[in-house]
């Protein structure tokens, strides 16, 4: 960092926080994590910006809570996504293996033993990467994951750095920025039977997207995910990955989603397919509402 710059990497998604995180896992002593996680969590749960997006999500969730209820629920939601991204350093840095739980294990058996290809639509809750690498584990298909990089340059090349450490050889991950190229590569890996795992609860950047509704509010979704199944005829599998507790998870798979081309209407059906989606999106944030780690709000305020 230049001079100039060196205080970008304190802002919010500044690579310093990342780096900071990174070194307490590897040097302070297991038995102060909760005092760490729960210092942290203070911090941020003061830095406004932050606070306030969750706030104005948790209280489409809630329409009749007080705000002193938003608050604590608003400290629980940061408390639980500064275990998980601990989480993740852990396995990252140390290959420390959390301990898993299924639910909805007859829908995970049929993306299992599916014979074709099949995509993965998940949200920004619990740990992505933790949850693909059990996938890498438990299956012996290749898994491409499509996740949105990093705003920040630095924070970018330092999470990539972690990814190339502790990520399965099975396992591929990729960048939503690639557009054209980066659909013609899905369909390729869908047509050879591989799993794409996509993050289907917001849109970022410029990326294509579908009108729908959440909590009563109209919002956007990346339309990527309907249009790959409706192009190569493979089905998507909600898949949620649930913080338990310490270092202990649940992978929730949901019933198959179908996204077939009925007629002239291509984007019909494509609304459907999504509408599909958040029904089953908001039933899963409904109950596990601190852990969906959206910090942005998810509608545009009338």
């Amino acid at each position: 960092m230049t001079g100039k710059t060196w205080w970008r990497g304190f802002l919010v998604r500044g690579v310093m926080w990342r780096k900071v995180l990174r070194w307490a896992v590897l040097n302070v002593p297991i038995c102060f994590e909760p005092a760490v996680i729960a210092f942290w969590t203070s911090l941020f749960f003061l830095w406004r910006p932050i606070r306030r997006g969750a706030m104005v999500n948790l209280r489409a969730i809630f329409p009749r809570s007080t705000v002193l209820s938003i608050l604590f629920r608003t400290y629980r939601l940061l408390w639980n996504f500064a275990w998980t991204i601990t989480d993740n350093v852990r396995f990252s840095e140390l290959g420390t293996v959390p301990d898993w739980e299924f639910a909805g294990f007859e829908h995970y058996q049929r993306l299992q033993s599916h014979p074709g290809g099949a995509i993965i639509l998940t949200a920004h809750m619990g740990s992505y990467d933790l949850g693909a690498q059990l996938l890498a584990m438990r299956g012996d298909r290749k898994l491409t994951i499509v996740r949105a990089p990093e705003p920040d340059p630095e924070t970018q090349e330092f999470e990539s750095r972690a990814y190339q450490r502790s990520t399965a050889a099975s396992v591929r991950t990729d960048y939503n920025t690639r557009t054209a190229a980066l659909a013609l590569d899905l369909v390729i890996a869908l047509q050879a039977g591989e799993i794409v795992a996509i993050q289907g609860d917001r849109v970022t950047g410029a990326i294509a997207s579908l009108s729908s509704q959440l909590f009563g509010h109209s919002t956007l979704l990346p339309s990527g995910p309907f249009a790959l199944a409706m192009a190569t005829g493979v089905p998507i599998y909600p898949l949620f990955v649930i913080r338990l507790g310490r270092r202990h998870y649940r992978l929730l798979t949901c019933e198959a989603i179908s996204v077939e081309r009925t007629g002239r209407d291509r984007d019909s059906d494509l609304r459907r397919g999504a509408m599909a989606w958040s029904v089953t999106l908001e039933s899963v944030i409904r109950d596990h509402w601190y852990q969906w780690y959206t910090f942005e709000p998810f509608y545009q305020a009338s």
